[in-house]
């Protein structure tokens, strides 16, 4: 049976917004039938919003209205020092240097409720189709609309929860990047960031080997910038502080079918200050990227695909949304 799947990857605030202008132009192409609907890190908010339905002009006019930075309020109240709790053991000596490193980027220097707040008010339901994946210091952990899912950096393979876990916990828990983000502790295990994975560089890797098998058509969305570099050094260094047996994971090197890769020299992934126009052009990169590659790539669609436009500007880019819902 034809299965077609979408995975928006890392990659903070300029994901979220490139992910939403390369799901905007899906819609115009008219691409509907998506066997499943993945998203790590900043990509899990694109994705959901996708998989839940949402009207996209809907969901265009919420990321444009959005300010990114009240979405994340400061973990310690009263002016305390954050790093006072987790300076000492129970008994007043001093934590290994390892473990005190560990807890103090489980705290963060904010709290993510009111994004959780944010994704609970759009997805009343967990979407069938949605998944994401976040980390824990043994392994990483998949979330679903049927169960949770871990599997051990050491191979193992258990279920956390016969059932889904709250949507808003799950997004939080993918978004929760190390010391700036405060980790979301689920069934006894503290979760960060997705990208923290041994597959959060290459997701598609994670979904051929445990989700889909390797006849699916993956469509797989990853942006990237100026800071790119930088942030795939920062990532390493939390894996290596965190997850210390994240090495003994074989991922692979699978690809996707087709790799959108939008690239915005202006946007820094952890941009929580973005303005309207620098939100603009991530959603025009990630449109165009999205459109270049399915002209492309059309012959891979069974229904086929006509010649589609570029989007010269944010306006065509609205035009061409709002005609192909009219």
């Amino acid at each position: 049976m034809y299965s077609r799947h979408l995975i928006i990857e890392q990659g903070g605030t300029r994901a979220l917004v490139t992910g939403m202008g390369a799901t905007l132009a899906l819609k115009v192409a008219g691409l509907k039938n998506w066997s499943s609907i993945g998203g790590i890190s900043g990509g899990s908010i694109p994705a959901i919003l996708k998989a839940a339905g949402l009207h996209p002009v809907t969901a265009l006019e919420g990321v444009m209205a959005c300010d990114f930075r009240k979405l994340f309020e400061p973990s310690s109240k009263g002016g305390t020092d954050p790093a006072a709790a987790f300076a000492a053991t129970q008994d007043g000596e001093r934590a290994p240097a390892h473990k005190f490193v560990t807890r103090m980027l489980r705290k963060g220097m904010m709290h993510t409720d009111k994004l959780g707040e944010l994704i609970e008010d759009q997805v009343k339901v967990w979407p069938e189709s949605f998944w994401t994946m976040a980390s824990s210091e043994t392994s990483h952990v998949l979330f679903t609309s049927e169960r949770v899912m871990e599997y051990g950096f050491d191979g193992s393979i258990s279920v956390l929860s016969e059932e889904p876990a709250p949507i808003s916990l799950a997004i939080r828990a993918t978004c929760a990047v190390p010391g700036l983000l405060e980790a979301v502790e689920f069934r006894g295990r503290y979760l960060f960031d997705g990208a923290l994975s041994p597959y959060g560089g290459n997701p598609v890797a994670f979904a051929r080997k445990h989700l889909l098998g390797e006849e699916a058509l993956i469509v797989s969305i990853h942006s990237s910038g100026k800071d790119s570099r930088k942030n795939d050094m920062l990532m390493s260094l939390g894996r290596w502080l965190l997850c210390h047996s994240a090495g003994k994971v074989k991922t692979g090197d699978h690809t996707a079918d087709i790799n959108i890769n939008p690239h915005v020299p202006q946007l820094n992934a952890l941009r929580f200050n973005m303005t309207e126009v620098q939100k603009q052009l991530g959603m025009l990169a990630g449109f165009n990227a999205t459109i270049a590659a399915l002209n492309k790539h059309g012959n891979l669609f069974q229904e086929g695909l006509k010649n589609l436009s570029c989007a010269t500007d944010f306006n065509t880019l609205l035009h061409l949304v709002r005609h192909c819902i009219s």
